[in-house]
């Protein structure tokens, strides 16, 4: 079984590959998070912001958190995102509400993987007004940590949505790497995508100026590459359904997101951008994660 644990004052599930070398902590109360993926004897390969364990912050946590229903902002005044279903308005805080709602554990019987759910509620169906099914299994193995969701549709109408994951990795002054067929130019304010143009050439550095206005859609190769100055390299790759790669970086602050997306911002109020799934369709997409001393 997942070892549990209680760290400042929420339930975690430690998880940890056969071997021992892999091991991973999961918070089924902050959202499903994982918080912790220790690699190479020991190694943190996430970061957590101060306020990782406030149950109430609206800022986005550290570690890897889930996005559901949307990536990214519709607005950035900080003000809720707004779409519409017909004529009706709704509102959506960044990266949607799944990272910040408790999920349930289903099935935790295993030391190296565990499952957790989540459906809509009064809550969601409040901002988001669709009936849902998500989970999230996480499993560990030598080769690294897999994170993989799967969505059903569980009303009688399509479902639109997108999704990602935010990994925070912990990569101070790192080098990183990509294989792009394209890049999608922002509007002002980051909000929904406006054209694209030639990617930018690789590898760069995590402290470019143009990391944090950098949406990638991403080719056949789509695993990407993390260098440290030591030599430690973390590569993370995802299923197709994740083709873009939205990348995030604070001056000063030790770590540097990559991360998977199935649409860019503003997909929910574009015709064709977003996932669409039949009443009673399923989708599953994953992303893995490994990391060595290279």
């Amino acid at each position: 079984m997942a070892t549990e644990s209680i760290q400042n004052g929420f339930g975690v599930l430690s998880l940890a590959s056969p071997d021992g070398a892999v091991r991973a902590d999961v918070v089924p109360e902050l959202g499903g998070i994982v918080s912790s993926l220790r690699v190479a004897g020991g190694r943190e390969c996430l970061f957590r912001h101060d306020v990782f364990w406030d149950p109430a912050t609206p800022e986005t946590r550290g570690g890897i958190p889930l996005l559901f229903p949307i990536c990214g902002r519709l607005r950035k005044d900080g003000t809720p995102g707004r779409y519409h279903v017909g004529d009706r308005p709704y509102v959506l805080p960044i990266h949607g509400f799944a990272m910040r709602r408790p999920w349930t554990v289903a099935d935790a019987s295993r030391s190296d993987a565990v499952r957790l759910r989540l459906a809509d509620s009064a809550e969601t169906r409040a901002i988001y007004p669709f009936a849902f099914e998500l989970e999230l299994a996480y499993s560990v193995s030598a080769a690294g940590l897999t994170c993989r969701l799967s969505v059903r549709n569980a009303g009688d109408v399509p479902m639109p949505y997108s999704a990602g994951f935010h990994p925070y990795f912990l990569a101070a002054s790192a080098v990183f790497e990509a294989h792009p067929r394209a890049r999608h130019l922002y509007n002002e304010d980051k909000t929904d995508v406006v054209g694209s143009a030639p990617p930018p050439p690789f590898p760069m550095s995590a402290a470019d100026e143009q990391v944090n206005g950098l949406l990638l859609e991403m080719g056949a190769d789509n695993e990407t590459k993390i260098r440290l100055p030591d030599g430690f390299e973390i590569r993370q790759t995802a299923s197709s359904l994740f083709r873009f790669r939205q990348f995030y970086a604070l001056p000063g602050q030790p770590f540097f997101c990559d991360e998977p997306w199935m649409a860019p911002p503003g997909a929910l109020n574009r015709p064709g951008a977003a996932r669409v799934l039949a009443p009673g369709q399923d989708e599953s997409a994953e992303i893995r994660i490994a990391a060595a001393q290279t």
